[in-house]
């Protein structure tokens, strides 16, 4: 396992690919190193804010430190009128960064973020919330979060729910003993509470405290095939970072369901300890789902691992699931970093290339209907009026449901491939 020391000069890498891939081994693993944020913004200055947007996404994951925050706030400030969607998502994950920084920060330089120009609501809104639970009790916060929580019940989808607002309030409560450990356990094994969206804000909290006493909980729920709630799960026990949490993951594995496997397998290579390394290689001997062992693959890579090199080699020479990842363009900036030579490599450059030409080319396009949709919006024209409008389709109390009476394929309906696997996971995935 490579040591994380070692890869912090690699955050200054010319090779964008090799930038994003360390960034995403320390966001992954909530890495608490001040550095972190000033080397990504000094990436910035070096090769672009474009050109890292993915170590401008992850600085909400890092600690920031005083001078990282008004350096944060400087470059918001002085930017340029945004044009194209790259320079509105640089301009977003800096106004996300700063809306992270400590409260005391926010307070102490209200008026130059109130000054800023490109300052976003949602942003305002975020620092908001923040100072004010800043001021509340323990109790109060934990009265909230279970208020609403229970004012959330109706609502099904994932996106209803204001998440910045439940993100604020599981932040502000963490650092309190409210619920203590052995309630908050309590209330995560509670049948009552399955399925709700309690159980979702206390995993959150799980997380956000790292709570050690909540890792069997947590793993058992990857037995409940519902995405979100593994989501979540997933980032709960990344951020505890524990090695009982891939050792009970690696005992039961072989015996589990497909969902199981496919959930836990993404989340090893998150965990980044030793354990890690040594269940992937072992489970990988066993495993016989393509897709599956794809991830298994990703996970080498994200760990860093000298010895997954040549597994992945293999993994890739005979077949793997290319719909989910390019393992070819992962193991690329690992080879690179670990100091080892790959024959393919300059194969695999070319390709890479390649793609990355083809997906420019896509988003020049996109781009450009993106600026003609604008230009016959703003002369009162509404481009997609020629296709017609939808026919509405009733809400009943079925529709809550998920189900399907028709010949459309839900994504939890069965792959019709005939795979055996439900749809999101198979063919609707690509």
């Amino acid at each position: 396992m490579i040591n994380p020391e070692e890869l912090e000069p690699y955050l200054l890498h010319e090779d964008e690919p090799v930038r994003n891939a360390v960034v995403e081994y320390f966001a992954d693993k909530w890495h608490q190193d001040e550095g972190i944020v000033p080397m990504i913004l000094q990436a910035c200055d070096r090769w672009g804010g474009e050109e890292n947007m993915s170590g401008l996404h992850a600085c909400r994951r890092f600690p920031i430190t005083e001078q990282a925050f008004l350096d944060l706030v400087a470059r918001s400030s002085s930017m340029a009128e945004t044009t194209g969607m790259a320079g509105v998502n640089v301009s977003y994950h800096l106004n996300q960064a700063i809306a992270t920084a400590p409260v005391g920060l926010l307070l102490k330089h209200e008026t130059a973020l109130l000054e800023n120009p490109h300052q976003t609501r949602e942003a305002m809104d975020f620092i908001q919330h923040r100072r004010e639970f800043a001021g509340w009790s323990a109790q109060q916060l934990w009265e909230e979060l279970q208020d609403y929580a229970r004012r959330s019940e109706e609502k099904k989808n994932a996106n209803d729910i204001n998440h910045a607002y439940v993100d604020t309030l599981v932040e502000a409560l963490a650092p309190c003993d409210v619920p203590d450990a052995a309630t908050l356990c309590t209330l995560l094994k509670s049948p009552d509470n399955e399925h709700s969206w309690l159980e979702i804000f206390l995993i959150d909290l799980a997380g956000e405290r790292r709570v050690h006493e909540t890792i069997a909980i947590l793993v058992d729920k990857f037995r409940i095939d519902t995405d979100y709630m593994l989501e979540r799960c997933s980032e709960a026990l990344a951020k505890i970072g524990d090695p009982e949490a891939v050792r009970l993951i690696r005992n039961a594995f072989p015996n589990e369901s497909w969902s199981y496997r496919l959930y836990t397998s993404s989340l090893l290579g998150k965990i980044k300890v030793q354990e890690s390394e040594d269940a992937i290689i072992a489970l990988l001997e066993s495993e016989s789902d393509t897709t599956i062992r794809t991830n298994l693959c990703l996970g080498l890579c994200k760990l860093f691992s000298r010895r997954g090199v040549d597994v992945v080699r293999q993994e890739i020479r005979t077949q793997y699931d290319s719909s989910l990842v390019e393992l070819e363009e992962e193991l690329l900036p690992v080879a690179h970093i670990l100091g080892i030579d790959l024959p393919e490599a300059d194969e695999w450059r070319q390709k890479r290339e390649e793609r990355e030409q083809f997906r420019a080319q896509q988003q020049q396009e996109l781009g450009e209907l993106g600026k003609k949709y604008f230009a016959l919006k703003e002369q009162g024209i509404d481009p997609f009026a020629k296709l017609g409008s939808p026919p509405h389709t009733p809400q009943t109390s079925e529709a809550t449901t998920y189900r399907h009476h028709d010949a459309r394929v839900g994504r939890n309906d069965p792959c019709p491939c005939g795979s055996g696997k439900k749809h999101k996971k198979c063919c609707g995935r690509k």
